[in-house]
């Protein structure tokens, strides 16, 4: 039995070093050499009478919730329902699963990500994205052109999931959609006094919110120079710079996307920036 236990702790840390080459996007000989150890090793555990021996343990990238972790997932829950249900929202939902070409070619080089479904009753399907996509085929199959909606749901993405990072490939997203013809800017203006008000009712300490543009990074990627056919995927590897360093997404955009090192170099100097620019106006939304 204790050898049987060594040989188990092997194969964990056997697997870890797998994860890791692949992670590295290390040479292909180099990870097939450690898959074969790795192998190896559970052949060794496979039971005397070589039958396969069952494992208990969920899917790679999914977890269990205990009772007092649900019972705090549903205590955020509701301050994020009461606070939607305020603002005037009404709720949605969709299917888990939608025709394979209703999410083909909306998420860019993320399209990879998509769990695709074996063939049943000469439909493709695919497990969904994220919330936003059905919500839209949801509006043009409904010819609704004014909602407030939000929708609180699991989603699923064909991740490597980094688990102690929290990133899995089963998870929540909670939506809120204005959808509609407005005066510039109120919507948004909502959208952020929902984010404060929750953020403030769950009362989690200071926070800070960030605002983004997509009009201000593609005036960064057309004054650094980079081609009009590449802006959608040197936005999508810019993207991956809350995982990655920069050297590795310079070397993406260069080795990989054949973005210019001129332009691939300017651009870091835009994403280095930090703080406020000289002479900037800082406008307070008032949240009370």
């Amino acid at each position: 039995m204790a050898e049987k236990a060594q040989i188990q702790e092997a194969i964990k840390v056997q697997g870890e070093v797998v994860r890791k080459l692949k992670s590295e996007k290390a040479s292909k000989e180099q990870i097939d050499e450690e898959v074969s150890k790795l192998l190896q090793l559970k052949a060794q555990i496979g039971g005397d009478d070589g039958k396969h021996q069952f494992v208990l343990k969920t899917a790679k990238g999914t977890r269990d919730y205990n009772p007092k972790q649900m019972a705090i997932r549903e205590k955020v829950f509701n301050t994020i329902l009461g606070c939607f249900k305020r603002h005037g929202a009404e709720t949605i939902d969709t299917p888990v699963f939608e025709l394979k070409e209703t999410l083909t070619g909306k998420y860019g080089e993320d399209s990879k990500l998509i769990y695709d479904l074996k063939d049943q009753g000469g439909e493709l399907l695919s497990l969904r994205y994220d919330l936003t996509v059905p919500f839209a085929r949801y509006l043009a199959m409904n010819k609704i052109t004014n909602i407030k909606r939000y929708h609180i749901a699991k989603v699923y993405r064909r991740d490597n999931p980094a688990m102690t990072r929290g990133r899995y490939r089963e998870f929540y997203q909670c939506d809120f959609d204005i959808a509609g013809q407005y005066d510039a800017m109120i919507p948004d203006a909502e959208c952020l006094k929902i984010v404060y008000e929750i953020l403030s009712e769950l009362d989690i300490g200071d926070f800070r919110i960030k605002v983004n543009d997509r009009r201000i990074l593609d005036g960064m990627f057309a004054v650094c120079g980079v081609p009009d056919d590449k802006f959608r995927t040197i936005c999508s590897t810019v993207d991956k710079l809350d995982k990655m360093p920069w050297e590795e997404v310079r070397k993406e955009m260069v080795s990989e996307k054949g973005l210019s090192e001129e332009a691939a170099d300017q651009i870091g100097e835009y994403v280095s920036l930090q703080g406020e620019t000289p002479n900037s106006q800082t406008s307070v939304i008032c949240c009370q």
